[in-house]
């Protein structure tokens, strides 16, 4: 028998013959007694086949031929069988991630919705770490307390994100609002009126009152000038 190696079969005797669809996942580990890499093939029943003495460009064949298959959206079939019971409408693979939260939205009726198959939700984390904790982030996240379909795959995909990658993303968000009241400089004129001052126009300047009534010298009761002194 030949060794054998694409997008849907990983054949490589005397140690493994088979479809990559009954593989969960690949994983190279060094031999302690001979200090060489060692192939370590976890099979769906959690059986551990190891294959040793390969070379770098049969390590990446492999690894690519694996890849192909998750792209090709080898899963489908394991949707499939879930979407009988849970209603899944989108089929995973490489590249549909984004599309995730277009495709799915909150659904609050749905908050009580039984767990995924953990299998399925196992799957769909694999791709997110796959294309990589950027697109992950862009999902929407998950709401408190809902167990709707949206929210699990929300939830099980931002946590695979590292902690200290969510915290900095939270730490650096700004809001258009927090922009829109940085753009004037500020100062106290007297009791209750101010001067605003564009920074990058020194010429454009108008003088707020906040007494009674309100008024800016702009003519708009309720223009960004007063709204930015009443945030300063």
């Amino acid at each position: 028998m030949k060794i054998k190696i694409n997008e849907k079969v990983f054949c490589f005797p005397p140690y493994i013959s088979t479809t990559w669809d009954h593989i969960r996942s690949l994983q190279v580990e060094t031999d302690p007694i001979s200090r060489t890499d060692l192939l370590v093939v976890t099979l769906a029943d959690n059986v551990k086949v190891k294959i040793p003495h390969l070379d770098q460009k049969i390590l990446q064949a492999i690894f690519a031929a694996h890849l192909k298959f998750i792209e090709n959206g080898a899963e489908e079939k394991i949707v499939s069988q879930g979407s009988q019971s849970t209603g899944i409408p989108f089929k995973l693979g490489i590249g549909n991630l984004e599309n995730l939260g277009a495709a799915l939205q909150h659904n609050p009726e749905q908050k009580d919705m039984p767990d995924m198959p953990a299998d399925m939700l196992e799957k769909i984390t694999s791709i997110a770490k796959i294309v990589g904790p950027e697109e992950a982030m862009n999902m929407p996240k998950p709401e408190y307390g809902c167990n709707c379909l949206h929210c699990q795959i929300a939830k099980a995909i931002h946590n695979t994100l590292p902690q200290d990658e969510i915290a900095s993303n939270e730490e650096d968000e700004v809001t258009e609002e927090d922009l829109r009241f940085k753009v004037w400089d500020i100062m106290q004129n007297g009791e209750k009126l101010y001067t605003v001052t564009n920074p990058l126009d020194a010429q454009e300047q108008y003088n707020v009152y906040l007494g009674d009534p309100v008024g800016c010298t702009c003519g708009d009761k309720n223009c960004e000038h007063i709204h930015a002194v009443l945030k300063s």
